[in-house]
C-alpha cells in the first residue's frame, strides 16, 4: 500500500481537483455497457458500483472478480475517490503495483485517459448510496419468487409431460410433429454459453465468439402453442463474460433477460409459456452496449412456436413439410488495424473498444449465413428433391434482410414470422425485419443448384450473405427449356 499511496501522489489527488457530479453522471452512460447502478441494478459484465466509494474491494455479492482483486480484497483495499480515479488510469495497472505483482491483471478492459473526465465519474459515483435493490446477494430477483412458486401454476405444470428437447446445430431443426394433440408439454432446453474462437471467411479472419452451445447461429428451439418451456441456461466457469438470453416469444422481464443473467460458473433456469405462434429472435442482452456486442459476436437464435393443428393457409387449410432450414443471418464488426488488416485477438472482452467503434461505423465487415462466408454451400449446402416442400426460417438480430430464392419463390410466407396472420401467396422476395425471423415454404419442381441470398445483392456478393440448395429429380421442360444458345442470327 506504501507503494500505491507514493505513486498517488498530491498533484492527482481527486480532492485537489474535484470532479463535477453532473459531468460524471452524462459520461457514466458510456460505462453503463458494463456497470449497472440505482435500486434494480444488478452485476453485468462489471459489479454494481452502487456505494462504490467507501466499499471494500472485490466485495459485491454475485459478482466473479478477478483473482487480482480477489487478493487486494483479501489485503484490505477500500475504495476512495482518489484511489477510484488511479484505477480509471489503468486498472491492470493498478493492481500490480498495489500487489506487488507485475503479472496480476484486471479483468476490466478499459481505462480512461482523461484526467478530467476520471474526477468526473468518481465524483459521480461518490453520490450513488447503497441502493435497495430486488436482487438478493446471490443475484436471484425476489419479485418473481411468489409469482414463479405459485401452487396453482406449479400443480398445473407438474401434472404435464415432460420432453428434453435435443437440439442440434444448423440449418436443421429438432425432431418435432408439425401438428399436436392432446395436453400442452413442458419442453425441456438446456444451453451452454461457449466462448471460442471463430473462423469467418476463407482468409483466416477471426473472432473470439460468444455462442450459445458453440454454433453461429444458435440451436433453434420448437415448441408448439400453449407449451410451457422450461430453459435453463449454464455460463461454465472457463467463460469470461455475463450471458443472458431474451427470448422474443417471452412475456414480462425483458423477455427473460431479466431472470437469466449469469456470470461465468453459473446458471439460471426459467420457464416461460409459449403463448404465441410464430418464428421469433432470441438473442444476448445484458443491457447497453453490451447487447449487440454480444448479438454481433454470434450470439442470436430461433424459436419456432408451432400452432398445436400445425400450420395453415389463408383459408385455415393444413400445411406441411418435408423438410425445414433454419437460415441464421448475422454481422460481423472486426476491427482492422492502421494497415487495413483484421485484428486479432487471444480472449472474449478484448476487442471491446475496437468493436464498438466498428459498430458505430454501421458498416459491417461481414454479413453471412450461418456464421461464415459460404457456411451454406458446398458440403454443408441445404438438399432437398424435386416434390418437396421445404419450409426455410430466416432471422436477422439486427439488420433488414431480403431473402430470395433464385429459380425458386416462396409459395407460402410469413413475413413477420406470426403464424396467426394469413401467409402471403406466391412471393419474389420477402421481407424479414432486424430483431425478428420470418418463415417460407416452397415445393421444389426443378432439380440442380438454387442460390438463397439476401437480394441486397451487395451484401449477398461483397460480404457473404448467400448460401446454396442442391435439389435432386428430373427436370421439367414445361416450366423450363432452352430453344437455342449460339451465334447471333439474321
Amino acid at each position: 500500500m506504501v507503494g500505491l499511496l507514493a505513486w498517488l501522489s498530491p498533484a492527482v489527488a481527486a480532492k485537489d481537483f474535484p470532479g463535477s457530479p453532473e459531468r460524471g453522471k452524462a459520461l457514466f452512460k458510456q460505462c453503463l455497457a458494463c456497470h449497472q447502478v440505482g435500486e434494480t441494478a444488478q452485476n453485468a459484465f462489471g459489479p454494481v458500483l452502487n456505494g462504490v466509494v467507501g466499499r471494500k474491494a472485490g466485495s459485491y455479492p454475485g459478482y466473479d472478480y478477478s483473482h487480482a482483486l480477489q487478493e487486494s480484497n483479501a489485503k484490505g483495499l477500500i475504495w476512495t475517490e482518489d484511489l477510484l480515479t488511479q484505477w480509471l488510469h489503468g486498472p491492470s495497472d493498478f493492481v500490480r503495483l498495489y500487489l506487488g505483482n507485475p503479472k496480476a491483471h484486471s479483468k476490466m478492459p478499459i481505462m480512461v485517459e482523461d484526467a478530467q473526465a476520471r474526477r468526473d465519474v468518481v465524483a459521480y459515483l461518490g453520490t450513488l448510496a447503497h441502493e435497495s435493490s430486488n436482487m438478493d446477494t446471490a443475484g436471484h430477483d425476489l419479485s418473481m419468487v411468489t409469482t414463479a412458486a405459485s401452487k396453482e401454476v406449479a400443480d398445473l405444470v407438474a401434472k404435464l409431460e415432460r420432453v428434453k428437447l435435443d437440439l442440434v446445430p444448423p440449418p436443421m431443426l429438432p425432431l418435432h410433429d408439425q401438428a399436436t394433440t392432446g395436453d400442452p408439454k413442458v419442453v425441456v432446453v438446456e444451453l451452454t454459453v461457449q466462448e471460442k474462437k471463430w473462423v469467418l471467411d476463407s482468409d483466416g479472419t477471426a473472432i473470439m465468439a460468444l455462442t450459445y452451445n458453440g454454433s453461429i447461429p444458435a440451436p433453434a428451439i420448437v415448441a408448439h402453442e400453449g407449451d410451457y418451456v422450461e430453459l435453463t441456461i449454464r455460463n461454465p466457469s472457463s467463460n469470461l463474460m455475463e450471458h443472458n438470453i431474451d427470448l422474443h416469444a417471452v412475456t414480462g422481464k425483458l423477455g427473460g433477460a431479466a431472470l437469466t443473467t449469469v456470470t461465468p460458473g453459473n446458471q439460471a433456469t426459467i420457464r416461460f409459456k409459449a403463448t404465441k405462434s410464430g418464428t421469433f429472435l432470441y438473442h444476448c442482452a445484458p443491457e447497453g452496449i453490451m447487447t449487440p456486442y454480444h448479438v454481433t459476436h454470434g450470439m442470436t437464435g430461433v424459436i419456432l412456436v408451432l400452432p398445436r393443428q400445425g400450420l395453415t393457409d389463408e383459408k385455415g387449410n393444413s400445411l406441411t413439410y418435408d423438410r425445414a432450414y433454419y437460415i441464421g443471418e448475422n454481422d460481423f464488426y472486426v476491427p482492422r488495424d492502421a494497415t487495413g488488416k483484421f485484428k486479432q485477438y487471444s480472449f472474449s472482452g478484448e476487442d471491446l473498444n475496437d468493436w464498438v467503434a466498428s459498430m458505430h461505423s454501421l458498416t459491417p465487415s461481414h454479413i453471412v449465413f450461418n456464421g461464415r462466408v459460404g457456411g451454406l454451400t458446398g458440403k454443408d449446402a441445404m438438399k432437398a428433391k424435386v416434390g418437396e416442400r421445404v419450409l426455410f426460417i430466416h432471422m436477422q438480430g439486427n439488420r433488414d434482410t431480403r431473402p430470395h430464392l433464385i429459380g425458386g419463390h416462396g409459395d407460402y410466407v410469413w413475413e413477420t414470422g406470426s403464424f396467426s396472420s394469413p401467409p402471403l401467396k406466391d412471393v419474389q422476395t420477402w421481407f424479414v425485419r432486424g430483431g425478428a425471423a420470418g418463415a417460407a415454404l416452397y415445393t421444389f419442381k426443378q432439380p440442380g443448384l438454387y442460390v438463397y441470398l439476401n437480394h441486397n445483392l451487395i451484401e449477398a456478393v461483397e460480404f457473404g450473405a448467400a448460401g446454396h440448395v442442391m435439389v435432386e429429380g428430373g427436370w421439367n421442360s414445361e416450366l423450363l427449356q432452352s430453344l437455342y444458345h449460339g451465334s447471333l442470327k439474321q
